[in-house]
């Protein structure tokens, strides 16, 4: 089976830190361009208010997060570049008396 399609370990996510990612304005531009598939970090930009830079560190954090996948696009020329796609299909928040608790459903593709 190639790397692609073999399912993900299930981690444990830090619930303060998506949290916090889910809030950021940029955040929710990027999640939001990549409803419409796959994109590269300056497609993203072209679509996002942010700077190149701040567009870059959030899907940084983002893929860290395991809230997007990325792939590498090998070009004929031999450049390269990543693309990203939106890793999550649902995310619910149930506030328990142990604090704020996340249930992420992941996309198909994942």
């Amino acid at each position: 089976m190639p790397r692609h399609m073999v399912p993900p370990v299930e981690q444990s996510l830090d619930t303060e830190t998506v949290l916090s990612l889910l809030s950021d304005e940029y955040v929710s531009e990027i999640l939001e361009a990549l409803t419409d598939g796959p994109a590269t970090a300056t497609e993203l930009t072209e679509h996002c208010s942010g700077s190149k830079v701040t567009v870059y560190r959030r899907l940084n954090s983002l893929e860290e997060n395991d809230l997007v996948e990325v792939t590498t696009d090998i070009k004929c020329d031999g450049h390269h570049c990543k693309v990203y796609r939106n890793a999550i299909n649902e995310i619910t928040v149930a506030v328990t008396d142990d604090g704020p608790e996340l249930e992420v459903v992941r996309t198909s593709a994942r």
